[in-house]
């Protein structure tokens, strides 16, 4: 797989993540407890950017779910899905920062 598709690839998984955890989000406070719903999609798009299991990395996940759930909640998809699109590169070039910078 070359970076290009690569990079596709996490992009959509970002995308993913996002909507997942709106819908999470959104159950939750129709009182269901969807905590059990949640897949794990942030795990795939971690081993994809080459982010291990160490301190740096549980550092950048526990960052990464920061954005994604400040971010996303805030977002009504209703409205506008496409600002979507805008959340994910916003994540993503923010973890590839983070990642070099740290």
């Amino acid at each position: 797989m070359n970076h290009l598709d690569n990079k596709n690839l996490i992009l959509s998984l970002i995308k993913d993540d996002l909507i997942n955890t709106k819908l999470i989000s959104g159950l939750e406070n129709l009182g269901i407890d969807a905590g059990l719903y949640l897949l794990g999609i942030s795990d795939a798009i971690f081993v994809l950017m080459g982010i291990d299991d160490g301190k740096k990395g549980e550092e950048l996940f526990e960052y990464y779910l920061d954005l994604r759930d400040g971010k996303i909640l805030r977002v009504d998809l209703k409205e506008s899905y496409e600002a979507i699109d805008g959340l994910v590169l916003e994540i993503y070039d923010a973890l590839i920062a983070k990642k070099l910078n740290d």
